[in-house]
């Protein structure tokens, strides 16, 4: 008789032994000194999200007070929300 079920390999065993980095999201605020229109450039360059997804982000931070940009690793978090920071947007990051 044959083994019909399968075997793990040593690079099966390594996949499952990944540790994956925490998420986490990048919160844009809405505030009363940004124009909409720089808000939203300033997403699509940060990210490189498309004109409507950096619009959508920006209408929910302007109706709710804050969106989630994006999620993403520690070291990405840190670093857009730094650069959103550097154009006068208020961001914070948190942990998923």
């Amino acid at each position: 008789m044959s083994d019909s079920g399968t075997k793990k390999t040593a690079s099966d065993q390594a996949d499952t032994d990944v540790r994956h980095e925490d998420l986490y999201e990048v919160i844009l605020y809405n505030d009363d000194f940004n124009a909409m229109e720089f808000v939203v450039g300033c997403v699509m360059k940060v990210f490189g999200h498309s004109m409507e997804l950096a619009a959508k982000i920006m209408i929910e931070a302007h109706k709710k007070g804050r969106a989630i940009a994006e999620v993403e690793s520690h070291t990405d978090a840190r670093r857009h929300k730094e650069q959103l920071q550097s154009f006068g947007l208020t961001v914070s990051m948190e942990k998923v």
